[in-house]
């Protein structure tokens, strides 16, 4: 009967083990993917920087940081609404980033002011990425 517990209890910790080496595998490969997106942004392969952002959040749908990057990457190619969307959930996810929400303000104003709400307009990013 002692054994089984013991079996038990070495089954529980390999499966506590395994979600905690999971977790902190998903975390270094978020951090990866920002750290490759930024450099890409800086190097001005938008796409790429966009492409790896999204893969931020695919694995954390709540990283603020990658929306806000993400907003600044379709800003950057000239995907305004797109940017806006993005800003706006960076905004929701962190209310009190100003940075955030300076954005958000920003990228929605460029939309009334260029009457842009159902085209694509040419690159006007002048925001970097952040870094974590």
């Amino acid at each position: 009967m002692r054994l089984t517990y013991q079996i038990i209890l070495i089954k529980l910790l390999f499966i506590f083990a395994t979600f905690i080496g999971c977790g902190s595998h998903n975390a270094a490969r978020v951090h990866d993917y920002n750290q490759f997106a930024i450099k890409t942004a800086q190097a001005g392969l938008w796409n790429e920087a966009i492409f790896r952002w999204k893969q931020v959040i695919t694995i954390e749908p709540d990283n603020a940081v990658a929306y806000n990057n993400l907003g600044v990457g379709y800003e950057a190619i000239g995907k305004i609404e797109e940017a806006e969307a993005a800003y706006q959930r960076a905004t929701e996810l962190d209310p009190d980033s100003k940075y955030y929400r300076i954005n958000y303000r920003r990228c929605r104003l460029h939309i009334r002011r260029s009457g842009t709400e159902s085209k694509e307009t040419e690159p006007t990013s002048t925001n970097n990425p952040v870094k974590e």
